[in-house]
């Protein structure tokens, strides 16, 4: 098992993660985070190939991007006098529903 890197302190400009790397840092499985990782409209390419090295600056980048994306999408959703409404109440419903 790959150990995880504390990567605090460092600087991400000079800070360079392998796949193993990227893949721990989201928390995805092995075989969903290498199909992640070839897909580029998904994840931003490597800064290095042979061996494939992503910049950890640009990761964050990538995921502030990302969340800010997600936030504009929610607002856009959400009507404003809508103030209770969570993610998970826009999330698919189940189709089952429980007997009485």
């Amino acid at each position: 098992m790959h150990p995880v890197r504390d990567l605090a302190g460092l600087d991400p400009s000079h800070t360079f993660l392998d796949a193993t790397d990227v893949i721990q840092r989201y928390g995805w499985g092995k075989t969903k985070g290498y199909q992640n990782l070839k897909d580029r409209t998904l994840v931003p390419p490597p800064v290095v190939t042979h061996p494939d090295r992503w910049r950890l600056d640009q990761l964050l980048a990538w995921e502030e991007k990302r969340i800010a994306l997600a936030e504009a999408a929610l607002a856009a959703l959400v009507a404003p006098e809508r103030q209770d409404v969570t993610v998970t109440d826009l999330l698919p419903q189940s189709k089952r529903r429980r007997r009485s």
